[in-house]
């Protein structure tokens, strides 16, 4: 055992010992250099990677900080600061919309605590009363507002301005940060995965939709920029941020690295950018300049939105319409109110004027009348301290903070450029529907087109349909928001009445509903029928009973507590002597506006009533009002003398009672007291005096100028309770009544004999009702034909309930516009016609359209570079096209002249003719005509003809459809007939004519009944070769045709065919494809040149007639030969109240020197006298050798300048509706006996013309000697402007010089 131990222990211990051997270390081999090298680096020259553990604590430090949290909450102010700023719209004023805008550092922000909470609760701390807290709250609103405003006027965009950079999104409140493409995405929808690239399966038709989506909303979202100047290009319209963002990482630091300065603020000098910012290619809208004003809500804090005091209070609630203007007013827009009559139009215009004087700036007042501005004068007197009025007769306060003055002298005052137009704020336009006028309309859009654009407009108008279409054309033409406020309905109810035997009958409603019960009863009654409910009422019974207990019909009793309907007044129908025929004193022939009948008849159609019956008719009538209490009354006549006759008839009727006689006399004898001794004797005053003292009144043109005031003072006072006025009464003057009646629904307008329009009915029918005064008013219409009938129900709807007239353009261009235009240079003609209201749907589209010209210029750059060029077609394609285009425009144009050829067409559009023609899918198709031409058919504007079509194996259409018709084309055509299949697709179809491409010689056999037409033809065309290139399409034969035009057209289509067959590109193997892409070329062309001759100055309206009329100047001395304007130019600027050339001519040829000053008065009134039958020289008194000698000088001037404009077409020969000014020689002796110094009394005897027309005459003569001695300042003529003023002094005596009852 122990051996073995022994044994076991020498090989454990050998073992051990070739162990320790082994680990003996090997002999190391020496370093080489490099090595050597390496080590020496690694070990002593190199910095480790790790610090050992043992520096650890020696080389690290600790700071123990306190971290104060609130620190991220604070923001530092950013270079670029904002301004939120809120809009409020709607009667209650309401946050409408908000918008963050950018601002500078200054104007971004308040310094903390500023705000109106803040400034409130240290007031309240300070121990101050609640009351002193809301007062101090609301002056910080206050001061909030305006600092906001002013920040957002200094953020309105500009060339140069934050706005180009800080640009709000959806909602107001920005999106996108500074220098970024894009930004947060506040919607709540997650946007949809990007589909990857690839094709997607028609059948699936949600993927699809998505996909179609996705990709429009990626359009919409992904701005492009435009290139910059280095030459790198934008990305693509429908490029998807997100998914290229990796694609665009290997380029894009060095894109980041040039844009970086580009994108920073260029207010910062040292940061300005080289190339434009905000560039976008998104789609433009269109600036709307109107808006409509929402009147449906309550009004609750009016005034708190008024920053400050009101400039005006009233002692009344302003209505909803009022106080919308006010506030528009004070934001400093423009305001177009369109209110029924007297629903408190006036409120506007006077918080206006009191809003200037407030602003230490002017206002002006302009109306379309005198008599209207010496009204207004009267009442803005009685309200403001410093108002000043300008007619052309009265200057009073020129400097005045309000003036009023008519239209015209507002026009004269902007071509001079007066510097009475400085500071004004507001210029006020009443009866804003005037610009319809024929005559005047071009005054106001003259006026409006040169105020200053600074000017703010407040528009005051009747209702009108189209009030949004005019307030967008003075805000086009302005560069000024103007909102429209319209009142939905009147203030005092209107309800219309029908005159029936000796009552009334309702026919339409308060409520504008249309009674037909009272019609019909009405129609009775005046076909001698009784209504069958007439028991226990009058024979004019009404329908039922409006606000009473009673039952009787007709219109309610007024006054009073009294409601019950009362019956018609029976009383007799005495009448009146006339009295006052003949006139006192004079020497001449008796006046005829005081002679029965003198111009009754006037316009009249045949069959009209007696004078007799309709005196009776009207003493009728007016008991009926007295005994209904519907007095006062307006009763409207359409015609002067009628006016005096139907007012005479009454002379046995008396309304007023002994106070009121008092009054009127007290009144009248105040008024005339202006007047001299032999002047207050005239025939027309003493008869009024006793007419107004029994409460009746005329009211026309006709009358001396102190009458119609007399009459309006006291129509106003309720002092006459009949007037009888023409329509001249409605316009402005502000003179409601209780009752309007109409003793016609027609009127004779100087042409012809009409229905009224549902405008001029409506101005006055307005006049009915009084505010504050009657709950309703009442309209009555009194047939006056001979048979008394009622008028067809259609036309009294469309007269009542009809829309009432459109304001319409009646801009035109005269002598006075051009010569003044071409004068003071700061406005063109041409810009003068674009900027016209006549104009405004054209240029209203222009930047649309040359929005449409940029997008298309685009499209066709892109076709002409994708087409490439064919080394086959590439130099000939285009002519072959233009070729092969022009023969089918002449194909076109030939067949529309033989269709509308009563000899031609017939025979050739008959029944069985074969068609080729473009079917509504755009395929060529093969038709046969279905029937022979009707007779309508030639004369329609669009004419059609109706064919069996032979349906196309196609549904839509292809490049070969494109291919004009012409022989050398025709096979390349695809086949119109299906190949493998022998029955033939009919069906009937209607074709426009200009769809048609060639019609055929060949003409089937077909029967007469229409039933049995699709298979007449099918037989017909059965086994029949329908190919393009058969014989049947052989075209019929025009050889018996002489017309020149169609003659033409057939040698310019044979020239053509066989330039198409002669050319070199139908050898091209890809015709077809080039042919097509030149096609589509030419459509954008031709699109593109519509365009632009849409939006040519040459597309002007007027532009022919101002090269004709500039031609007639050129041709008459008036300006040279490069329109500069001359001496003649000059002086005629200076005429505005007579034909500006023709009196022209007269003064500088001398005309006006040999005469004396009564001659000169009678030589200048032919050009203000306004008559009819008095125009030939023949007419013309004999006065005097040197006047006749000079008139007849005159009257060839006026001949060779009327033939001179014949010359140059701007007025048809023989035409004289069209001579803007004619001569007229019916008062000559008259001025001149009243220049001469004859009295009054004796000249109104020498004519048959009443005395207002005499006085009118003067009047408006004095302006014209006005005019003619300031002629005499320019041209230096001093022995002229004295003698002007010498007649001037021998015209303005006496009655012509009363001052107006207003002033």
């Amino acid at each position: 055992m122990e051996a073995i131990h022994h044994c076991i222990e020498d090989d454990a211990f050998r073992g051990i010992d070739r162990l320790l051997f082994a680990r003996q270390p090997k002999r190391r081999r020496p370093l080489s250099a490099s090595q050597r090298k390496d080590h020496l680096e690694a070990a002593f020259l190199q910095p480790p990677k790790e610090i050992p553990a043992k520096l650890v604590e020696r080389t690290q430090q600790r700071w123990d900080l306190q971290v104060d949290k609130s620190l991220l909450f604070e923001i530092d102010p950013p270079d670029i600061g904002t301004q939120t700023l809120f809009y409020r719209g709607g009667r209650n004023f309401h946050i409408a919309a908000y918008e963050e805008v950018a601002a500078p550092r200054e104007a971004a922000g308040d310094a903390p605590g500023s705000g109106p909470i803040s400034t409130a609760s240290a007031l309240l701390s300070r121990g101050g009363s609640r009351g002193d807290a809301n007062e101090a709250a609301v002056d910080a609103e206050e001061q909030w507002l305006q600092k906001s405003i002013l920040a957002r006027e200094r953020a309105k965009p500009d060339g140069s301005s934050l706005q180009r950079i800080v640009q709000a999104g959806t909602g107001g409140l920005l999106e996108v940060a500074p220098g970024l493409q894009r930004g947060i995405r506040f919607s709540n929808e997650r946007p949809k995965a990007k589909p990857k690239t690839g094709k997607v399966s028609l059948d699936d038709t949600e993927t699809s939709k998505a996909v179609e989506g996705d990709l429009e909303r990626s359009a919409e979202n992904s701005p492009t920029t435009a290139d910059t100047q280095d030459g790198h290009g934008s990305r693509d319209k429908g490029s998807v941020d997100d998914d290229e963002d990796e694609e665009d990482d290997e380029d894009g630091g060095a894109r980041f690295d040039t844009d970086v300065d580009a994108l920073l603020p260029i207010e910062f000098p040292s940061l300005r950018s080289s190339i434009p910012l905000g560039a976008s290619t998104a789609k433009k809208t269109r600036r709307e300049w109107a808006h409509m004003v929402d009147l449906e809500a309550e009004s609750s804090n009016f005034r708190s939105l008024i920053p400050g005091e009101m400039a005006r209070e009233w002692p009344f609630e302003l209505d909803a319409f009022q106080k919308e203007a006010i506030y528009h007013l004070e934001s400093g827009d423009s305001v177009f109110v369109a209110a029924h009559t007297s629903a408190g139009k006036t409120v506007v215009a006077e918080y206006a004027i009191a809003l200037a004087q407030k602003h230490q700036t002017k206002a002006i007042y302009t109306s379309p009348i005198k008599a209207l501005s010496n009204q207004k004068f009267r009442d803005f007197k009685n309200t403001f301290d410093d108002v000043g009025i300008l007619t052309g007769d009265v200057q009073i306060n020129q400097e005045a903070k309000c003036l009023i003055m008519t239209t015209e002298i507002l026009r004269s005052k902007l071509y001079s450029q007066s510097d009475l137009l400085r500071e004004v704020e507001f210029v006020i336009f009443d009866e804003v529907h005037y610009v319809s006028d024929s005559e005047r309309g071009v005054v106001w859009e003259e006026v409006i087109i040169m105020l200053p654009e600074q000017v703010s407009l407040i528009l005051l108008s009747a209702t009108v349909p189209n009030t949004y279409e005019f307030a967008s054309w003075v805000g086009r033409t302005k560069k000024r928001d103007v909102y429209v406020i319209s009142t939905p309905k009147r203030p005092v109810p209107l309800e219309h009445y029908l005159w029936s035997g000796k009552g009334v009958q309702k026919i339409v409603s308060s409520d504008r509903k249309w009674i037909e019960k009272g019609y019909r009863e009405a129609k009775m009654i005046a076909s001698g029928e009784t209504a069958t409910s007439s028991s226990g009422t009058s024979a004019g019974g009404a329908s039922s009973s409006r606000g009473g207990s009673g039952v009787g019909r007709g219109v309610p009793m007024r006054g009073g507590n009294n409601q019950q309907r009362g019956g018609a007044a029976r009383g007799g129908g005495a009448r009146g002597g006339r009295g006052g025929n003949t006139r006192g004193g004079g020497n001449g022939p008796p006046r005829a506006s005081h002679t029965p009948g003198h111009m009754g008849r006037a316009g009249r159609a045949t069959g009209g009533s007696s004078i007799a019956q309709e005196k009776t008719l009207w003493s009728d009538v007016v008991r009926y009002l007295r005994k209904s209490s519907l007095l006062p009354a307006c009763i409207f006549v359409f015609s002067r003398a009628r006016c005096e006759e139907y007012a005479m008839s009454l002379s046995n009727l008396e309304f007023c009672d002994a106070g009121e006689k008092t009054r009127i006399h007290s009144i009248y004898s105040k008024s005339i007291a202006r007047l001299t001794k032999e002047d207050q004797e005239l025939p027309q005053i003493t008869r009024l005096r006793d007419m107004v003292t029994r409460g009746i009144a005329v009211h026309h043109g006709g009358l001396l100028p102190i009458v119609k005031e007399i009459v309006e003072l006291l129509f106003a006072q309720s002092l006459v309770k009949v007037l009888f006025a023409t329509e001249t009464f409605a316009v402005g003057l502000n003179l409601p009544t209780r009752t309007v009646v109409f003793s016609d629904h027609r009127k004779f307008d100087g042409t012809r004999r009409r229905v009224l329009s549902p405008g001029e009915y409506t101005q006055m029918a307005g006049r009915a009702g009084r505010r504050g005064l009657d709950s309703v008013g009442t309209s009555i219409i009194v047939p006056t034909s001979e048979n008394r009938d009622v008028p067809p129900a259609e036309t009294l709807k469309s007269l009542i309930l009809g829309q009432p007239t459109r304001l319409t353009s009646q801009f035109r261009l005269t002598y006075n516009m051009i010569l003044s235009l071409h004068r003071v240079e700061t406005l063109k003609v041409e810009d003068m016609m674009k900027r016209s209201f006549s104009e405004h749907a054209t240029q209203n589209g222009r930047s649309d359209h040359e929005d449409r010209i940029r997008a298309l210029e685009e499209d066709l750059t892109k076709q002409v570079h994708a087409r490439g060029h064919c080394e086959v077609c590439g130099d000939t394609m285009g002519a072959c096209h233009l070729a092969a285009e022009t023969y089918r425009q002449d194909t076109v144009q030939m067949y529309q002249k033989l269709f509308r050829t009563p000899s031609i067409g017939p025979s050739l559009f008959n029944l069985g003719r074969l068609i080729n023609f473009v079917n509504e899918q755009g395929v060529h198709a093969i038709g046969v005509l279905a029937e022979d031409l009707p007779k309508p058919a030639m004369e329609s504007a669009t004419p059609s003809v109706n064919v069996v079509e032979v349906q196309p194996p196609r549904i839509s259409p292809d490049e070969t459809d494109k291919v004009s018709f012409v022989p050398a084309l025709r096979s390349l055509w695809q086949p119109a007939t299906p190949q493998n299949s022998s029955k033939l697709r009919l069906r009937k179809a209607q074709v426009p004519l200009d769809k048609i491409e060639h019609i055929s010689s060949h003409v089937l056999s077909l029967g007469r009944r229409p039933e049995d037409l699709v298979a007449d033809v099918e037989s017909q065309l059965s086994g029949k070769d329908l190919s393009w290139t058969s014989s049947l399409w052989e075209e019929a034969s025009f050889d018996k045709v002489r017309d020149v035009d169609v003659v033409w057209y057939i040698d310019d289509r044979l020239a053509k065919a066989h330039a198409v067959a002669d050319s070199s590109a139908l050898a091209c193997p890809d015709f077809v494809d080039h042919y097509g892409a030149r096609h589509d070329e030419w459509l954008v062309r031709d699109k593109l040149a519509e365009m632009r001759r849409a939006i040519d100055d040459s597309n002007l309206a007027l532009l022919p007639e101002y090269e004709n009329r500039i031609a007639v100047l050129k041709h008459l001395g008036f300006v040279n030969k490069s329109s500069v304007v001359l001496l003649k130019g000059r002086v005629a600027c200076e005429v505005r109240t007579a034909d500006e050339l023709v009196l022209t001519e007269t003064i500088l040829n001398n005309l006006l020197a040999g005469l004396e000053p009564a001659e000169i008065a009678a030589l200048l009134s032919i050009f203000v006298y306004q008559g009819k039958d008095d125009q030939e020289l023949d007419t013309a008194p004999f006065i005097s050798n040197g006047l006749n000698k000079a008139l007849t000088e005159v009257y060839r001037i006026w001949k060779e300048v009327i033939r001179t404009q014949e010359q140059f077409h701007v007025i048809s020969a023989g035409d004289e509706s069209e001579r803007s000014s004619k001569l007229h020689f019916g008062l000559m002796e008259v001025v001149y006996e009243w220049a001469s110094g004859s009295p009054f009394k004796t000249i109104a005897g020498m004519t048959s013309e009443q005395e207002g027309t005499i006085v009118r005459t003067i009047t408006r003569l004095e302006e014209t000697c006005r005019e003619v001695r300031n002629i005499g300042r320019i041209v230096g003529d001093k022995t002229l402007e004295t003698k002007m003023n010498r007649v001037k002094e021998a015209i303005m005596r006496n009655i012509t010089t009363v001052p107006s009852l207003y002033l």
